[in-house]
């Protein structure tokens, strides 16, 4: 166990917070138990809230203090990066060069732009958060981590979020999660933050009392302080820091002294001639340095409150070694301090003092400077971006908030700041900047640099790459070809904000403005428009901006290409599924001549998936196998790679090849896990979730549809999901759960619109069943069932139910044309489901007992225990009505064991109900019931299968013969060991034999 941190308190900077010290001993035991939490410290700037955070990691990494040394990542918000989503973490987790695992890898891959970080629409925020959340489990389950974001109120909000995340996962795993943060009101998601976390992991330092004040005082001058003395360090509050900044003047300027260990003023010294506030404490220190270190520190000012030292060396065009003799000076003056690899200034407040006491003429042209000497050495570009915006953002950039205790910030400074608008506000501010931006003359080097690092920019922090590429394009003469490869990257910006009516009017007014000068640029704003449009349901309009975009001048068969694509991807959304085909067909031809993989990849899939639609299985495979050939050899392409892989695991389940689709699912889960976005994880979750529901792997569906948070799901995919959580639900007999999910499910169908999402479908027909309303029921089902051969491929898995419906109702007629449908798929198929459904269906019409039990046989071969259940059923029903109820007890026992199996008690209770209704009972006979041990307390179903184990069959071969799950089977075999008190196989079989020797 670690001792107390409280023995750290002999740091005078920690006197009077012993409370809080116990506090974080105490979760620093926790930790090393491998419990986490999250614990939040609040207060005012000085008040020792890093302090505190110092002692405890301090603590936690000192040798054989804990039985194993926690990992510790420590990352700062920023004024300067407050644009640069997730830049707190990915500073603490150093992440932006490639490290020893593949998760490291990916993120830093995503930083560069690559694995489809800058394809349109990629939302990188969310791909990083995801790999950053990720990241944190990752080292937890290594060892026990430390995680501390300082300065929480400058944090973007993709940070305030990830965050929040990170204190739900914490006590999940072994994460300390610190957050550090000024008193905020005027952001809700900071608010939300604090309320979510309980009084016992928020801290909110208070000013220290009196007697602890004296303490410090007499800790740091030596002696213990006179009554003038301490009136005097009263001025500051009871905070720490400026009583520290107070006692270091009197010092500096030989204004104190001590006499038989009494700490008092100097004869002479006036009050007035004190520091009045602590950032007149901080400018007083700061008098003290020399020239050449004041230099240095204004310069590392630029960087922000922790930078790194070739930063540092860029901007002052010095060598690292030149600066050592001043970086030491600063250290020792209490000015720095070591942060990691990284240097930090001892307090915002010092680096607030230095960065303000610059006139802003200065401050815009050292930025402006400072920009170009990163962009020269190649730093990352939302480090030469942060620079770049304080160069061009008028009069008031750059300036911030000293952080006084006892009043606001300037005006221009934090609260200007986080008033700015966000997402679509910002986006939309951005546009008018192009008519009414007071525009301020851009140098060529920030043109030449902005034009080629705006690809990168737009996906990572696509808000400041609007701001930049607004004023840019202000700069840019239309006539140029810059201008339109400006406006297309402006337009992508504002498309991944979430404006659409924004982008589509830059790009409308770049193309109406002749920017036709860069063909790549204007294909860009033509598929802007047309995606724009697309969403927001004008798909004619959309095609129309594509056909106008085929008939521009000079398009190469590449650029060709990628505009039929989106037309062919376009014509499937609209579900002219024949014209897709035909315009993905011209692609693809286009693509093979102009060797794109992205363009023939994107054709394949748009090939593979209207044969898929149309039920043509067997032809869509080799087409996704070819368009992952195709893609293999560029790491850009992997999210496409994703995306096709998750198809083909669909369509090797549609085959009933599930080992196969199970596992290729569960290795595209894997890689979009690893490389993804959040949209293919939440695509290849989805999958996986889907084939293990279809398998009867209820659980393990429920635990995989769970994985990905609700708001980072497609709606396509939430709509699944919920279709499948509320039709397992319905079986279990939790129908209040279950119309929990559908009512969940429905935002996100209202969404997508007429697109059928089968598990949906069926999950609202079985609501309309529970309520008995089975002609509703039918209606649900029958409103995708249309006869189209189009959508068959995704209507086939309902056409079992339907039908069963259409019985129900006496709506023969729609029976049998369903049959029909379901007999001209099943024609010329080896897929056992499409043999099952037509076996099922006329079965059912025909009300044939010996069709609906091969049904069931095939429906077993499938996979599909759900369906195979309801095939025994209805055949029982048949054997009923026919009166053979040796073979209906027959039918009825298989049907309820295999919906015991699913857990489908609701299931099972209405089987039994409506057979006892009959006089048909499942077993057992009454000696049964009497026995509770031994050969005669075997069921029926024990005795068939301990008779097959007799001999010699393994539970797959008897579950086979029985056309049930081998899961079943196990469960019977071990019931008859527990019950006959025997250990193996081999003695089932020997008390069969002397049961039949009787």
């Amino acid at each position: 166990m670690p001792p107390s941190i409280a023995a750290g308190a002999a740091s005078p900077s920690l006197l009077g917070r012993e409370q809080e010290l116990a506090l974080l001993t105490g979760l620093l035991r926790d930790l090393e138990r491998g419990t986490g939490t999250a614990v939040l410290i609040e207060g005012e700037p000085g008040i020792g809230k890093s302090t505190l955070v110092g002692a405890l990691i301090t603590e936690a990494t000192a040798p054989q203090a804990l039985h194993v040394m926690p990992q510790v990542f420590r990352g700062t918000g920023d004024e300067l990066s407050q644009q640069i989503p997730l830049d707190p973490f990915i500073s603490a987790l150093r992440v932006r060069t490639p490290g020893a695992s593949a998760r490291r890898n990916a993120i830093a891959a995503l930083l560069r732009g690559e694995g489809g970080a800058t394809d349109r629409g990629a939302d990188v925020t969310a791909a990083l958060s995801e790999q950053l959340l990720a990241l944190v489990t990752d080292e937890c389950a290594q060892q026990p981590v430390i995680l501390v974001i300082d300065d929480l109120q400058w944090a973007d909000p993709a940070s305030v979020t990830l965050w929040g995340r990170l204190a739900r996962l914490a006590p999940q795993v072994a994460l300390l999660l610190v957050g550090i943060m000024r008193p905020v009101l005027q952001r809700d998601d900071l608010q939300k933050l604090r309320r979510a976390q309980n009084d016992a992991t928020r801290v909110e330092l208070a000013p220290l009392a009196d007697g602890a004040v004296a303490d410090l005082v007499e800790a740091l001058a030596g002696g213990r302080p006179d009554p003038p003395l301490l009136r005097l360090t009263s001025s500051a509050a009871g905070n720490p820091l400026y009583v520290t900044e107070i006692v270091a003047a009197l010092e500096r300027s030989g204004g104190l002294t001590v006499h038989a260990g009494t700490a008092q003023l100097a004869d002479g010294v006036a009050a007035s001639s004190l520091p009045r506030s602590l950032s007149a404490a901080i400018t007083d220190r700061l008098g003290f340095v020399t020239g050449p270190v004041r230099d240095m520190l204004r310069a590392a000012a630029l960087l922000g409150v922790e930078f790194a030292v070739p930063d540092l060396a860029t901007v002052l065009g010095k060598s690292i070694t030149d600066l050592f003799t001043t970086v030491d000076e600063a250290r020792t003056v209490g000015v720095l301090t070591e942060s990691g690899s990284d240097l930090a200034f001892r307090h915002p407040l010092i680096r607030a003092a230095l960065y303000d006491e610059m006139p802003v003429a200065m401050r815009v042209a050292w930025h402006r400077d400072a920009g170009r000497a990163l962009a020269r050495s190649g730093a990352p570009a939302d480090r030469v971006a942060r620079q770049l915006l304080r160069a061009v953002g008028g009069p008031s950039a750059g300036a911030l908030d000293a952080g006084e205790p006892e009043h606001a910030g300037p005006a221009g400074g934090p609260a200007a700041l986080e008033a700015r608008p966000a997402g679509a506000d910002a986006a939309r501010a951005s546009v008018a900047a192009l008519d009414s931006l007071a525009v301020l003359p851009l140098e060529d080097w920030m043109l030449d640099w902005l034009t080629g690092a705006a690809h990168l920019l737009v996906g990572q922090a696509p808000r400041v790459a609007a701001d930049l590429l607004a004023q840019a394009m202000a700069n840019t003469p239309t006539a140029m070809a810059r201008y339109s490869w400006l406006a297309s990257r402006l337009a992508d910006a504002l498309y991944r904000l979430g404006d659409r009516s924004a982008a589509e009017q830059v790009a409308s007014r770049a193309l109406e403005q002749g920017a036709d000068t860069d063909p790549n640029a204007v294909v860009d704003l033509h598929l802007t428009i047309a995606q724009c449009r697309m969403l927001a349901g004008q798909e004619d309009e959309s095609l129309a901006a594509l056909e106008r975009a085929l008939t521009a001048t000079g398009l190469s068969a590449r650029q060709r290409a990628r505009i039929l694509v989106i037309t062919a991807r376009t014509h499937y959304t609209l579900g002219g599924v024949d014209k897709a085909d035909r315009v993905a067909a011209d692609a693809l031809t286009a693509a093979t001549e102009a060797a794109d993989p992205w363009a023939m990849g994107w054709a394949l899939l748009a090939i593979a998936g209207v044969a898929t639609v149309r039920g043509q299985l067997v032809a869509a495979l080799p087409l996704y196998d070819r368009a992952l050939v195709v893609t293999q050899a560029d790491p850009a392409l992997t999210d496409l790679r994703l995306l096709l892989s998750i198809n083909k695991a669909a369509t090797l389940a549609n085959l009933d090849r599930y080992d196969e689709g199970i596992a290729a699912a569960e290795q595209a889960r894997r890689l979009a896990d690893q490389v993804g976005t959040t949209l293919r994880s939440s695509q290849a979750h989805c999958t996986l979730g889907e084939l293990l529901f279809e398998t009867g792997r209820w659980a393990a569906a429920l635990a995989e549809i769970v994985v990905v948070p609700e708001n980072l799901k497609e709606p396509a995919d939430a709509s699944c999901e919920f279709g499948i959580a509320a039709v397992i639900a319905f079986h279990h007999g939790d129908a209040a759960t279950a119309r929990r999910h559908l009512l969940a499910a429905g935002p996100h169908a209202k969404r997508i619109g007429q697109r059928l999402i089968p598990p949906l479908a069926l999950a609202r027909s079985l609501d309309f069943e529970h309520r008995d309303s089975p002609a509703e029921a039918l209606a649900t089902l029958t409103s995708w069932l249309d006869g189209s051969s189009e959508e068959v491929g995704q209507a086939e898995a309902l056409i079992a139910d339907a039908v069963r419906l259409a019985v129900k109702v006496d709506d023969l007629t729609t029976a049998r044309d369903l049959a029909k449908q379901a007999s001209e798929l099943a024609e010329n198929s080896g897929i056992p489901h499409r043999q099952a459904n037509a076996l099922y269906c006329s079965g059912l019409v025909e009300h044939d007992p010996r069709k609906l039990l091969s049904a069931a046989q095939r429906y077993f071969d499938a996979s599909r225990p759900l369906l195979m259940a309801k095939a025994l059923e209805a055949a029982a029903e048949e054997f009923v009505a026919i009166d053979d109820k040796a073979a209906a007890r027959e039918a009825m026992g298989r049907a309820v064991e295999a919906y015991a199996g699913l857990g489908a008690q609701a299931d099972v209770n209405r089987v039994q109900a409506a057979f006892r209704e009959y006089g048909i009972r499942r077993g057992p006979h009454s000696k049964h019931r009497k026995a509770t041990s031994g050969w005669d307390s075997l069921t029926d179903a024990e005795l068939k299968i301990a008779a097959l184990v007799a001999e010699g069959l393994s539970n797959p071969d008897i579950a086979q013969r029985l056309v049930t799950s081998p899961r079943t089977v196990g469960t019977h075999v071990s019931h008859i060991l527990k019950k006959l008190g025997v250990a193996s196989r081999a003695e089932i079989a020997r008390e069969a034999a002397l049961r039949a020797g009787k």
